[in-house]
């Protein structure tokens, strides 16, 4: 398992019942590959899936120098979701990122890690119903292994009666990042599901990381590239971000300090280090 130091810039979905493709994922550039046991699984043949995923998993070379992976479980609270973790505790699997849909309760992410907290290295709490982000403080600060905060958006969507796109989503993004860095929890964004219009994707890439998140997934290969190119800095950019990293005092880890007559706390100082490791992974 990878310990998550830096937060993936993308996350690629792919379908548990696809094995043939799981290889093909992990190689198409992504940070994170997350093999997926839910939505993208026919309920006939979650069960089969279910093996399949487990064993690719428990197979896979614990030192393979690859990108980081991810399992996706089924809600804990449905009878696929308890199936799931008693597969993944009677397996050998272990995952760099489990993820944990349509969490609403707190409590949800704590049973996860006292269960199988040795099996995977992070716990990434999917938002996706009203009630859901309603308790984002709670969950925020659930604490142990829980990295990061995801939007599920076409679930909320829906129950919520609203827009599958920008506006509909706009108010339970800010909740989201909002709660998230109360806690210093990374933020990832619901994928684009249009895959005829790119150009669309590079457009609310760029308005997400603008909100302040850090991850944008994606559903088809394809759209890796343009996920990246949004998280690479301008030139301007860069510069910026160097000049003032490196502008920090000796010795200090934190605090505000003035830099060419203007004042610099942390979050701005997190925000010139971020543009700096994304140059350098771009």
């Amino acid at each position: 398992m990878k310990t998550p130091d830096n937060a993936p810039r993308s996350m690629l979905f792919v379908s548990g019942e696809k094995p043939e493709r799981f290889a093909k994922a992990m190689a198409a550039g992504a940070d994170l590959v997350c093999i997926d046991l839910e939505d993208a699984v026919h309920p006939a043949r979650k069960a089969q899936a279910r093996l399949d995923v487990l064993g690719w998993l428990a197979a896979l070379p614990k030192t393979l120098n690859t990108c980081a992976v991810a399992l996706r479980l089924n809600p804990l609270r449905t009878p696929d979701g308890f199936q799931d973790m008693a597969a993944l505790l009677a397996s050998s699997a272990q995952v760099d990122w489990l993820l944990l849909p349509k969490v609403e309760h707190a409590a949800d992410l704590q049973c996860v890690q006292s269960w199988a907290g040795n099996q995977f290295g992070a716990l990434c709490a999917l938002l996706e119903t009203p009630l859901g982000i309603a308790q984002l403080p709670a969950i925020a600060a659930a604490g142990g292994k829980l990295r990061a905060l995801m939007l599920g958006g076409a679930d909320l969507a829906a129950e919520l009666g609203a827009e599958f796109g920008w506006d509909g989503l706009l108010h339970a993004r800010g909740q989201l990042v909002n709660a998230a860095r109360t806690t210093g929890l990374q933020t990832w964004d619901v994928p684009h599901i249009d895959l005829q219009d790119p150009e669309a994707l590079s457009i609310e890439t760029r308005r997400v990381l603008a909100l302040g998140f850090d991850c944008k997934t994606a559903i088809h290969p394809q759209q890796i590239a343009r996920i990246h190119a949004a998280h690479t800095p301008t030139a301007a950019e860069l510069a910026w971000a160097q000049l003032l990293v490196e502008a920090v005092p000796d010795g200090q880890s934190s605090g505000a300090f003035l830099y060419q007559g203007r004042m610099v706390d942390a979050p701005l100082l997190r925000k010139a280090r971020r543009i700096v490791e994304n140059a350098a992974r771009a």
